[in-house]
């Protein structure tokens, strides 16, 4: 039996994420301080202040110039002040094409921000613009995991957001809403499963054609991060949906990563042929590549308390911290 998502716990995520990490997996962030940290590791409240309306300003300048010169394109490009969407003359431009499928990123992405700040009324324009113009029928290929983490994350935490009935950042709710949101976030999940639905070994495929599935001859290798990143957004849209399909496979691909640990160290690889299973890049650490996937375990355990990515978590913790932390 699925079970429903508490609407109430997305937004406090962060806050319950500090509170879980420092109580139960090993104290990571308690140690002494020296007297450099005791001196300068707190702000006084007005540098505190200042920082926070500098933030709130850097975010509504990039914010307001892709609006004015980039939207509804995907994203801004900075120095021809333009808008900028996929490489459709160089098909093998990963760098651009990885994310960016012609469906308005920036503004996507940029929702959750808008309902945090309290910007209530751009919100609310916000998603009738997503709701509208967005759709993801395009004849693009992009990153499963760029594209979960920022479209699929977007859409969930913005549907969770408006449905919060604590209303901690205010009545974000327009009031013709019905849910739309997690229809697109449902309807961009399934466009994803042919990554797995291809795969050999349940690790899904790095990428996607929205339209048409996982291109014939495409790479086959990917990160670990990007096949073990997927838990917490699968997670949440299955529970919202009923349909466990999505937990399940995300669970699989961590499952399999698992069992493709290191026999002697435990540890994992960071690039691996999801055909063939075996290791491409041999290269163990906390970096890029490799970082989301041990912070997915933490977070899907806290979010849906299941006790083998707990497990799995601390196991990796300690195994890191045994071999690599002296280099």
């Amino acid at each position: 039996m699925v079970v429903q998502l508490r609407h109430w716990l997305w937004p406090h995520v962060i806050f319950i994420l500090a509170v879980h990490v420092s109580e139960c997996a090993f104290n990571i962030f308690r140690y002494p301080l020296n007297s450099i940290e005791r001196k300068y590791g707190s702000l006084p409240e007005s540098e505190r202040l200042k920082l926070k309306e500098d933030t709130r300003d850097m975010f509504y300048f990039g914010y307001d110039n892709y609006m004015k010169y980039a939207y509804p394109e995907d994203e801004l490009n900075p120095i021809l002040c333009r808008g900028r969407g996929p490489d459709r003359d160089d098909p093998s431009n990963i760098n651009i094409n990885d994310i960016l499928g012609d469906y308005s990123l920036t503004l996507i992405d940029a929702l959750d921000t808008l309902a945090i700040l309290g910007d209530v009324g751009e919100f609310r324009r916000a998603v009738q613009l997503v709701i509208e113009n967005v759709n993801f029928d395009k004849n693009s290929t992009v990153q499963v995991f760029e594209a979960n983490i920022r479209l699929l994350g977007a859409l969930l935490s913005a549907h969770l957001l408006i449905e919060d009935k604590s209303q901690p950042f205010g009545n974000l709710e327009p009031e013709w809403y019905n849910g739309e949101l997690l229809e697109m976030a449902s309807d961009l999940a399934s466009r994803f499963m042919p990554a797995f639905e291809s795969s050999k070994t349940g690790l899904p495929h790095p990428r996607v054609n929205l339209r048409s599935g996982v291109p014939e001859g495409s790479r086959t290798d990917t990160c670990t991060a990007g096949a073990g990143s997927l838990l917490v957004e699968f997670g949440v849209l299955s529970r919202l949906i009923g349909d466990p399909v999505y937990e399940m496979s995300a669970r699989r691909a961590n499952r399999v990563l698992w069992r493709l640990r290191n026999e002697n160290t435990g540890l994992l690889g960071n690039v691996v042929d999801v055909d063939t299973g075996k290791w491409v890049g041999e290269l163990s650490g906390v970096g890029a590549g490799l970082d989301s996937f041990y912070e997915y375990l933490l977070k899907a355990y806290i979010l849906f308390g299941h006790p083998e990515d707990y497990y799995m978590f601390n196991e990796t913790y300690s195994l890191i911290k045994h071999y690599m932390r002296r280099g």
